[in-house]
């Protein structure tokens, strides 16, 4: 083979190899930039992150149920619970701190705190209008 078609040769494989790996990268660019978007969409909608939009942030509805059992487990781990202005801050067994005045089937809102590391410090519930 001549030198001139052995250059060719080298010269057409190098561009083909060249056109392959832009073609890969922007390929790998794009599944990245995908996977980062959706990673990203569900850090916002997940517990105590900050979202990128400003949004009006309707509170859940937790049932008087749900408000005795956390109180129950919240306490145990050391966390206040406030209620209706009723501060629950001991654990004591059998649990009987004066929870007979919740409704079990009243809607409450709850509202946790929490300090600079991300960990809930005391949680504040708050009953809802009845419609």
């Amino acid at each position: 083979m001549s030198d001139h078609a052995s250059s060719m040769l080298r010269l057409g494989v190098s561009t083909i190899l060249f056109i392959t790996a832009c073609i890969t990268a922007a390929d790998l660019s794009s599944q990245m930039s995908t996977t980062l978007e959706l990673r990203s969409q569900q850090e916002e909608h997940s517990e105590g992150r900050i979202s990128r939009n400003a949004e009006v942030d309707i509170p859940e509805r937790i049932k008087g149920t749900q408000v005795i059992q956390a109180i129950r487990m919240n306490l145990q781990d050391g966390i206040s619970v406030q209620v209706d202005g009723t501060e629950y801050d001991e654990y004591s067994e059998p649990f009987e701190p004066g929870v007979s005045a919740l409704n079990a089937f009243s809607l409450y809102s709850m509202y946790p705190q929490r300090n600079q590391r991300g960990e809930i410090i005391s949680v504040r519930f708050e009953k809802l209008e009845e419609d």
